[in-house]
């Protein structure tokens, strides 16, 4: 029986790991997913068959997990992320960056040493597109640290899908904290800042921002407004090329990339 770990089940690219694996391994295959929450309630998690609630930074979760479902596993799905959202990825501090890769990124590598893990699947964006910097924060620090873990040899394989933008819960949260800071982020000294909110009703800025990422994204790769059938196809091109370590989907267009996007770019 094949076994796989996905911490973030309840998420959106959490759902897509899910659904590619009982497509590829059917019910045979035992999934395991955590989620976290402000406060622990009995859900179930589609296509889950052990559902955990547990801080994946704590090692009492770590254990938590290996009691319930074992040590080892043919696959890990690393879907959870939270760091500081919604100014200029450039002007995120070393603190704010550090807070965010506490959760978005330190457990990967710990929990690849703690668990006998065959592959560990994390996940990235377009970080580095012109109107995804501007708002992206501290995220887009903790998304290059990513790409640059998947870049190096590790214990078993390493695998980042980078993701277009998608509707999810971070996604809106970062819309509404966009929304709030929309007087700052008026009166900074970016081009693209000063152009969408200027002058302009908050609502509208983040509306007419929001497009202009589909939009670039468009020009750039040929594709946006990407959706659960991307993210299912990214996640089964993981399983379809055992040698792929960048995935990419933008919209419905998935293909495959062999270097990292690098820093991020102020």
């Amino acid at each position: 029986m094949e076994r796989f770990l996905v911490i973030g089940g309840t998420g959106v690219a959490g759902q897509a790991a899910i659904g590619a694996v009982r497509q590829r391994f059917g019910a045979d295959a035992h999934v395991t997913a955590l989620w976290f929450g402000r406060r622990f309630e009995e859900i179930a998690v589609d296509g889950a068959d052990t559902v955990l609630f547990g801080d994946i930074t704590l090692p009492e979760t770590w254990d938590a997990i290996e009691s319930a479902s074992g040590r080892a596993y043919a696959g890990l799905f690393y879907a959870t992320a939270m760091g500081e959202v919604g100014f200029p990825a450039g002007r995120a501090t070393p603190e704010q960056i550090a807070a965010s890769d506490r959760v978005s990124f330190d457990p990967i590598p710990r929990l690849e040493d703690r668990f006998d893990v065959g592959m560990v699947v994390a996940y990235s964006t377009f970080f580095n597109l012109a109107h995804q910097l501007v708002t992206y924060g501290a995220m887009a620090h903790s998304k290059a640290a990513i790409e640059r873990w998947a870049a190096e040899p590790g214990p078993g394989r390493r695998v980042c899908i980078r993701a277009g933008a998608f509707a999810s819960a971070s996604s809106h949260a970062i819309k509404l904290l966009v929304r709030r800071n929309a007087g700052k982020l008026a009166e900074m000294d970016d081009p693209i800042l000063r152009e969408y909110f200027a002058g302009a009703k908050a609502s509208e800025a983040v509306e007419h921002l929001q497009a202009a990422v589909f939009a670039e994204e468009r020009e750039r790769y040929g594709d946006t407004h990407t959706g659960p059938e991307g993210l299912l196809a990214a996640h089964l091109r993981v399983f379809d090329d055992p040698e792929a370590r960048f995935v990419c989907v933008c919209g419905k267009t998935v293909w495959v990339d062999t270097e990292p996007q690098g820093r991020v770019l102020a």
